[in-house]
């Protein structure tokens, strides 16, 4: 039998289109959310590897310029010149003393090798 009054129609069925779209405008807005992070990070990334790249090469070059100047100061002449002008050091070897360290004694013991 039918009845005398009809049955309200937007009550009966649930709209699953606007659910399935809201659902699927969030996924899309999540994505492009990750999208933008992952770029951010990847340019924060490379900014560290440029700046990491620079020092090194920094470092390197004054790594270089260190082994110049330990090559200049141990150079055996300069050390030589340096022992005879300021250290009145001379290859004369009739100045030459032995100093013989003990422990139990807190002076040393000289013995001339005349």
């Amino acid at each position: 039998m039918l009845s005398r009054f009809p049955r309200p129609t937007h009550l009966n069925s649930f709209k699953w289109r606007g659910l399935f779209l809201f659902i699927l405008i969030m996924l899309v807005l999540a994505s492009l959310i990750g999208v933008v992070r992952v770029q951010h990070e990847i340019r924060h990334l490379e900014t560290q590897y440029y700046q990491s790249l620079n020092e090194a090469l920094t470092a390197h070059e004054e790594w270089g310029r260190l082994q110049l100047e330990k090559k200049y100061l141990t150079a055996p002449a300069r050390v030589e010149q340096i022992a005879r002008t300021q250290l009145n050091m001379t290859s004369d070897k009739s100045n030459f003393q032995t100093l013989y360290l003990y422990k139990d004694q807190s002076k040393p013991l000289v013995v001339d090798d005349d």
